[in-house]
């Protein structure tokens, strides 16, 4: 008897979780697969972390997707980009972009904002 409720109740979270991701599909899958992002938000929030790159395969350059600092907290990306040789020149607030020179090459990072 207590083997079948627990198979009955396994079942109905399953399939209410299915529902549920297939409802919100557009919304959890708009950036490709959500497992890097979510892995660089756990580091962010539970290690500490200012600053964390995203592991994907979507438009990725030397393995990395892009670096997820929270909101409104641009430093941390800055002061990695200095310390590869860039020099911050600007932050573009309409455009959502931060600008880089290094010698005579002029590098335009955007960003976006996610939500919780």
């Amino acid at each position: 008897m207590l083997k079948s409720k627990f198979f009955i109740i396994t079942i109905l979270i399953v399939s209410i979780l299915s529902i549920f991701v297939f409802q919100k599909k557009d919304v959890i899958f708009q950036e490709g697969n959500p497992i890097p992002l979510a892995v660089a938000m756990s580091k962010i929030m539970f290690q500490d972390k200012e600053i964390a790159k995203v592991k994907g395969t979507v438009d990725e350059v030397d393995g990395i997707y892009g670096y997820l600092v929270k909101r409104g907290k641009m430093e941390p990306f800055i002061k990695m980009m200095e310390e590869d040789g860039w020099l911050f020149l600007e932050s573009r607030e309409l455009s959502n972009a931060l600008v880089f020179e290094k010698g005579n090459v002029t590098q335009s990072v955007s960003y976006q904002y996610f939500t919780r």
